[in-house]
This record gives structure tokens, sequence and C-alpha cells, in this order.
């Protein structure tokens, strides 16, 4: 936006529920003097009366004392405005929950500038906060807005619900209702799922299904060995597991089942009945059907399609990144002795292929992943920020095999590219930017 578009607040003592608007601006937006509309300021809004003036100074909007207060509008920034159906928005005020106590985004909040990079296209309040700084009594934040005029670069303020919220921390289920109930869609990345939800979801879907691996909750020898008889094999999975923790693979010699666990060298060989007893202890685990995935010098390789909403509002793939897992894991978890490469050039580097096959392969990849994350938007309410794990098998098959929800944001500096970490950072908040402005 260009900067005369910017408006700096300031009040009136002498007026109630009103605001004072520069000529230029009421005609830009097609305001009337002494018109009704209802100004928004976060989730907060209120009836004013607005009176044109011919003003020298015109990025200068006034409000009442009275509208101030109600508000919670701080005075110290300069918005944008957005006006539509006869409701003025002015903004954006963005709120990045970032952290569970005060203390630990205390300790943090010189670590979150990073979010803080593109402030110029963004403006308005753009604000981190935890948990414990919640008032649903008041509907208000107590929070530290991002401030480039002071040394310390943030400040304290109370502030009222915005309209977006990008969720990057663990809640309670009262906060996360009571967040989802105030805030609606705005409130984004919001609901966490685990493996089984995913699939319950996607699966009835023909076309998501095909690159979908075959999943059970129900975890019961009868089921282990259909399974195991279906693909020659079975994964034992926690529903909620990361970074190839807890994994199993599960295959049957004889009469005994041979049993690997990720990261581990040794190999079990249980009997039926002790199968069915370690089954028994695992009842919040997932029998899942086995991706061969092509492998590269022996090690398992994955790709992490990191998918993003920006400024538009659309689905986006900010990057893919490939992951060499360890030559004795059955999961490519590349953390585990492992490495990264970027995305296409991992599959050049793979499968041998000339640069526009690979880029064909990489924009099947990204539109699969797209179709299952608008997919879950309609399933789990409004996502902005996904990490998406991909394999492809020795058939040159596409599989996903999992969707992060709250992704690690620093996989692009292990391949030392510095330009897609800082889009990773800034994209959900040009995204809460579109949200909070109604674009």
């Amino acid at each position: 936006m260009n900067k005369e578009m910017l408006y700096e607040v300031d009040t009136d003592a002498l007026s109630s529920h009103s605001l004072f608007l520069p000529q230029s601006a009421a005609e830009f937006y097609g305001i009337e003097n002494k018109q009704t509309v209802s100004l928004s300021f976060g989730k907060r809004s209120l009836t004013v009366h607005v009176n044109i003036v011919t003003s020298i100074n015109n990025n200068l909007i006034v409000v009442s004392e009275d509208v101030k207060s109600e508000l919670l509008m701080d005075t110290d920034v300069k918005y944008e405005m957005v006006y539509s159906n006869n409701e003025l928005i002015i903004g954006p005020i963005i709120g990045l929950l970032l952290a569970k106590s005060e203390v630990r985004l205390q300790r943090n909040l010189q670590h979150y500038l990073i979010y803080t990079m593109l402030y110029e296209q963004i403006n308005g309040i753009l604000f981190v906060f935890c948990e414990q700084q919640i008032d649903f009594t008041n509907e208000t934040i107590t929070g530290y807005i991002f401030d480039p005029s002071s040394s310390e670069n943030w400040r304290e303020a109370v502030l009222p619900f915005p309209k977006a919220v990008f969720r990057r921390v663990e809640l309670s289920q009262t906060t996360l209702k009571g967040l989802q109930e105030k805030i609606g869609e705005g409130f984004f990345n919001a609901q966490y799922f685990d493996k089984w939800q995913f699939w319950n979801w996607l699966s009835p879907y023909e076309e998501l299904r095909k690159h979908l691996s075959e999943t059970t909750n129900k975890v019961t020898l009868t089921n282990l060995n259909t399974f195991i008889e279906k693909y020659n094999g079975v994964y034992l999975k926690p529903k909620n597991g990361s970074r190839g923790q807890g994994i199993y693979y599960i295959e049957k010699s004889e009469n005994q089942y041979v049993m690997m666990e990720n990261y581990q060298d040794n190999i079990q060989h249980l009997s039926a009945e002790e199968m069915d007893k370690f089954l028994k202890k695992h009842p919040y685990c997932l029998l899942q059907q086995p991706i061969r995935l092509h492998t590269f010098e022996d090690r398992k390789v994955d790709y992490r399609v990191i998918l993003q909403k920006d400024g538009t509002g659309h689905w986006q793939c900010t990057g893919m990144i490939a992951r060499f897992g360890n030559t004795n894991a059955i999961s490519s978890n590349f953390k585990a002795n492992g490495f990264a490469m970027e995305g296409t050039l991992a599959l050049m580097t793979q499968f041998g292929y000339d640069e526009l096959t690979a880029f064909k392969k990489s924009q099947e990849i990204i539109s699969i992943c797209t179709m299952m994350a608008c997919k879950i938007d309609e399933m789990a309410g409004a996502y902005a920020d996904l990490g998406i794990d991909v394999g492809i098998d020795q058939e040159d098959h596409v599989w996903v095999i999992e969707m992060n929800k709250r992704p690690d944001h620093d996989f692009p500096l292990i391949i030392k590219d510095r330009k897609m970490y800082y889009s990773v950072k800034s994209n959900p908040v040009l995204y809460g930017k579109y949200i909070a402005m109604g674009l």
C-alpha cells in the first residue's frame, strides 16, 4: 500500500461516537458526510457518525475518546483502512500465539523479530502473545506490539481480540475452544489432528485415497495379519508421533513375526502370543500400509513440501526439501545421520531425471498436496501453514505420508536457503493481513 494510504489516529475529547475523516479519504472510500458507519478494530466494532473535514494532513483520522476507549485503539501505530458494505476496517491487527507462558514469551522476544521482516507491507498492529495473556471475560489480550521506533522493538499493550491469530503452540482445550468461538476462521492452524483423523477425513475421496497409505486404528492381531497378507508387511505407528520415533516395521517369517524398531539395530522375533501381548500394550497406535519408497544408495528418501497461504489467501508451495534417511532406518527422517537437499535437485539426483522431468514431477507432488490441503480446510477449519511429507515408490507413484500442522520452520536453513526461510516465516503473517482486512 502507498504511503499516502497509511493513517495516523488521534482523538477528540469533545465529541462522542464520532469519526473525523479527511475529505480525500472520504472521497476515496465513497463515504458521505454525516453518514453512519460500523467502525471495526480487531473483533470489536462500534457505530459512529462520520464528519468529513478539510485537513492539511490527509493521513490523519480522528476518533472520539469514547471510541478509542471502547475499541481499545492504539494511537501510536499507522494503519490501513478498508471500506465495504458500510463497514470501515482500521487495521490490520494480527496476533501470533507463540508461547504458553509469559516468561517464555519474554525470553524469546528478540527471536520473534523474524516474523516482522515484512512489516512495511503489513502495517497496523502485529503482536505476539501467550496463552496466559488471554482474558476471555473482557475479551482482551495483553501482548507485545512490534514497534520499530522502540529501541527494544516491542512494547506491551492491552488489545482487543484480533481478526487473525496464527497458532504455533500447544493449548489447553478450554483456550482452544474459546479462541475458536471468539475468532472463528481467522484463528488459523487452530485444530491439530493426528494420523488417524487425517486418513479418516481424506480416504473417502478416491482421487486422494490413491495417494494415502491404508490405515486402521484397530490394532489387533487379526488386522495385523490382514495387512501383512495384503502388503507383505505393516507399520505400527503412534497416532501423534514425530521425527520417526516409536515406529515399528513388522513382517512374518514362517510362524514368527519379525519386528524392527526405527533407529534400532536389534531385530525381534515374536510368536503369535507374544505379538498379541505386544499389540495390546500399544492401543493408541495405528497399523499402516508400508510404502516401498524408492531409495538412493540404500537410503529412504521423502520430500517435505512446505505449503502455505500468503497475502493472496491461496495455497502456494514455499519450497520442497528432500530428506535422505539413515541407511539402517525404516523411515526417512534425515536428522539421524542423514542429509537434506533442495527438492527439484534431489529428484534429479535420486531418479536421474532431467531438469524438465524433475520440474513436472515436483508440480505433480505440489498439486496432490494442494488438493489435500484444500480438503483439510473444508473438514477441519482454516489452515495456512503445513509441512507435508511425501514419498515416491518404486513404481514412481506419489504417496502422502503425513501432514504436519506445526511444521519446523527451520528446515530451509538445513539446505542453507535463507530466502526460503524468510518466506516461510513471512507468509503466515501476510495471510494474517489478508484475513484481518477482509481482503
